[in-house]
């Protein structure tokens, strides 16, 4: 669960599964010479290729936002918001609590790190300029009201991140029709890569297509550093239970000692007694997991059905939804029945 909501995280509510950029446009020292035509065609071309769902454009950009006496730096995510969602659906509620994500028909507000407009005294209604440079055109400056806030999940981020709307970023750039990429929805996770693979060949050389882990490469070591310290602590309780059931199995066997060797002095054959005990474990095994795995399953999902909130240091309320895969419960099962019928094998 923890795994799944830090990729969810990562994926849904900022990078998206794959993105489309221009060649050339990644590690640019002047990305926005990289821009790419809002074209309706481009769109169906991509919207063609197998796996793709949704597709969204963004322009992201920096420069300077100012209160009319202090400025500082910032950096923005245009969005359309009526396409954004269909691709990074949880960006609906990567807001800070009392605040609204970006709606389609409103023109002319923004959302701001909490930090970056506690610096410049803006509450929400507030009206800042902000300042940026497109890449042939001198700085521009245009007014923008402060509808809502980002949260503060990282200081960084709530410093100097904003998010704006498309149509505002192009007239302040002064790049109409122009975004920086394109995001990329798609059914499953696991498909980004062969999706990614997909779009190259139908875009061609001209375009370079990434996925989230080739953009934030750091939650991709989170996320196998992660998995590493879930497998050990799993493999710790799963020692701690084979241990238990090897003990429970061996306290089975040696109180019928007697009952053992009565039933073989009347004929029956050792491996049918083998068999027996087998059995025995087999049907603990299975009754055993299964009564574990729907309790824990129905805990997780009616005590967690609306998620439990915590407060990470110097940041706003988050909301995890813990589940459970199935791939899992069923890997629970089936230790639990081969570690019972080894543990009754071996006395």
């Amino acid at each position: 669960g923890g795994v799944a909501n830090m990729i969810e995280t990562t994926v849904e509510s900022k990078h998206g599964a794959v993105q489309v950029f221009r060649k050339g446009h990644i590690g640019s020292d002047d990305p926005l010479k990289h821009s790419l035509p809002q074209d309706a065609e481009l769109i169906r071309r991509i919207e063609a290729v197998p796996g793709v769902l949704a597709v969204a454009p963004r322009l992201a950009f920096d420069g300077m936002v100012n209160n009319g006496s202090e400025s500082t730096m910032f950096m923005a995510t245009a969005i359309d918001p009526e396409r954004e969602y269909k691709v990074c659906p949880k960006r609906l509620t990567r807001v800070s609590p009392g605040s609204q994500p970006l709606r389609p028909g409103r023109e002319g507000d923004a959302l701001l790190g909490k930090t970056l407009a506690e610096a410049l005294g803006a509450d929400k209604g507030a009206t800042l300029v902000m300042q940026a440079a497109g890449p042939h055109a001198s700085t521009n400056a245009l007014d923008v009201e402060i509808s809502g806030f980002l949260p503060t999940q990282s200081v960084a981020e709530s410093k100097r991140m904003a998010t704006v709307r498309m149509q505002f970023a192009q007239e302040l750039l002064r790049m109409p029709k122009q975004v920086t990429e394109y995001v990329i929805g798609i059914a499953k996770l696991e498909q980004a890569d062969s999706v990614a693979a997909s779009l190259r060949q139908a875009l061609g050389d001209q375009y370079e297509v990434t996925t989230w882990a080739d953009l934030d490469p750091a939650t991709k070591t989170r996320v196998g550093s992660v998995l590493y310290v879930m497998l050990f602590i799993g493999g710790v309780l799963f020692l701690l239970v084979a241990t238990g059931i090897v003990n429970t199995m061996l306290m089975s066997v040696f109180e019928r000692v007697r009952e053992i060797g009565t039933m073989l002095a009347l004929g029956v054959r050792r491996w049918q007694v083998t068999a027996l005990f087998l059995a025995e474990a087999l049907f603990l095994g299975l009754f055993a997991s299964t009564a574990g795995v729907l309790l824990g399953y129905g805990i997780v999902a009616g005590v967690f059905r609306k998620g439990f909130t915590i407060r990470p240091p110097g940041g706003d309320v988050t909301t995890i939804y813990p589940h459970i895969n199935g791939s899992y419960l069923l890997a629970v099962v089936g230790f639990a029945l081969v570690g019972t019928m080894l543990a009754a094998l071996y006395p």
